[in-house]
């Protein structure tokens, strides 16, 4: 249970960094194509802040987790593939 706080953490952490990167990158260069970037790294930073709500509430369904974390994926996929058609 512990390694899986520290790595959703860890997840968490990252992805907010890179999302601050990338905004700072978007005030810079005002690209839509950084805009659609930090938009996927700040969805990967709601996804961390998810699993470690899950993860501290206990027992959860592995269904419904596998759900959300699945759609998040989804989204943080489209983001990226949309990043690699505007470059």
């Amino acid at each position: 249970m512990v390694l899986e706080n520290i790595l959703a953490a860890g997840m968490s952490v990252l992805a907010l960094a890179l999302t601050v990167i990338g905004a700072l990158a978007y005030r810079r260069t005002r690209s839509a194509s950084l805009l659609v970037l930090t938009a996927a790294f700040a969805v990967f930073f709601v996804k961390g802040l998810v699993l470690t709500a899950f993860l501290f509430l206990g027992p959860v369904d592995v269904g419904s987790l596998f759900l959300i974390s699945g759609s998040f994926d989804l989204v943080i996929l489209v983001l990226f593939y949309v990043f690699t058609l505007r470059r």
